[in-house]
């Protein structure tokens, strides 16, 4: 991948280079020295006579230079380019680790490792004001998510709102960083830029990728809406519209927009409107709404509408109404017990 390729190439020039320079300059001096020292000189006393030259440390020779003069033209030459070789790539090595380089390495491969063992996550594109806000949502859910982000200032204010969550600085637009987040096995992709051009080449290329997914997109208004839904998105919303019926909700029902808030940041219960569909086979398929016995996946689910296979939708259902496979029920409760009807609306009856 492309980002592992800048890493290599940053390690090759900043680290790998000095090293190999210094490394020659070893062998250089080890076969110098056994060359003078010919047959009495072993390779142990060549190794020596390089390191006390190359590290100035001004130990006994075992090897008598003082009567040839060109083994002191030699390690004339050894000493001054092999000591600046020395300090070149001291420092090199320390700048990289001091700057945090080697670290950073070591906890992108990290982080790498840990989305290549995601399953089911959703990709939310853009880490601004709008990505934080989705990824907030599903990390009270319990969800698994993965941030990518193009500003690295961005990204690294984003990683101490959300530890927990990697971020992945590079181009949403880029098929290999959509790949290297994982998108042949999201669950969803949320496209979050402010950019309309950048949000429709990234729901092409996101559709392209993981026909599957489902993908939902940012648009600045109803015509870019309508391009992204024609482009692939199961879902276009505008930040625009969604703020002026929130005003105009607030001006006509603030009651029940102060209840919807509260339910939303409620630390204690957490709950939130879910559906859950139900598997034809399941242990919910062809039961009636009374027989369900919703509090047994959980304390305070509430059934609170039916959509049928046909997408009718039934709301407050009567008791006598069937579930059966293929419909959804739109229940609230927290993230824990509609995990748990979610899985068993999901399993064969058998199982």
């Amino acid at each position: 991948m492309r980002h592992l390729r800048d890493e290599l190439s940053t390690i090759s020039r900043r680290v790998v280079t000095p090293v190999a320079v210094l490394f020659v300059t070893y062998l250089v001096g080890i076969a110098g020295y056994k060359w003078i020292g010919g047959g009495d000189a072993t390779w142990m006393d060549a190794l020596y006579m390089t390191t006390i030259t190359l590290t100035t440390t001004g130990y006994r020779e075992v090897i008598d230079i003082t009567t040839h003069p060109g083994a002191m033209g030699f390690t004339i030459v050894l000493l001054l380019f092999g000591a600046t070789a020395v300090v070149v790539t001291g420092s090199m090595i320390t700048a990289y680790v001091v700057e945090g380089d080697l670290t950073a390495g070591f906890r992108r491969r990290r982080m790498q490792r840990v989305i290549d063992a995601m399953r089911a996550h959703t990709i939310v594109c853009g880490a601004g004001q709008t990505g934080t806000a989705v990824v907030s949502e599903l990390v009270a859910t319990e969800r698994p998510v993965i941030a990518i982000e193009s500003s690295a200032e961005r990204a690294a204010v984003f990683e101490r709102q959300f530890p927990g969550v990697p971020v992945l600085v590079g181009d949403c637009t880029d098929d290999e960083v959509l790949t290297q987040a994982g998108i042949s096995r999201a669950a969803g992709v949320v496209v979050c830029t402010d950019d309309d051009k950048v949000a429709l080449v990234t729901t092409v290329l996101a559709r392209q990728l993981a026909p599957k997914v489902r993908l939902v997109a940012r648009a600045s208004d109803e015509r870019a809406a309508a391009r992204l839904r024609q482009s692939g998105a199961d879902a276009a919303v505008s930040p625009g519209r969604i703020g002026g019926m929130r005003m105009a909700s607030e001006l006509l029902r603030p009651s029940v927009v102060t209840f919807l808030d509260q339910m939303l940041r409620d630390e204690n219960r957490n709950l939130r409107i879910e559906e859950v569909r139900v598997e034809q086979g399941s242990a919910l398929d062809g039961h009636k709404v009374d027989s369900l016995r919703l509090h047994e996946y959980g304390t305070g689910l509430l059934l609170l509408a039916l959509r049928s296979r046909d997408g009718g939708y039934v709301f407050n259902p009567p008791a006598a109404t069937a579930v059966n496979g293929g419909c959804h029920l739109i229940v609230m409760g927290d993230p824990a017990s509609v995990s748990h009807l979610q899985s068993v609306g999901a399993a064969s009856a058998q199982g």
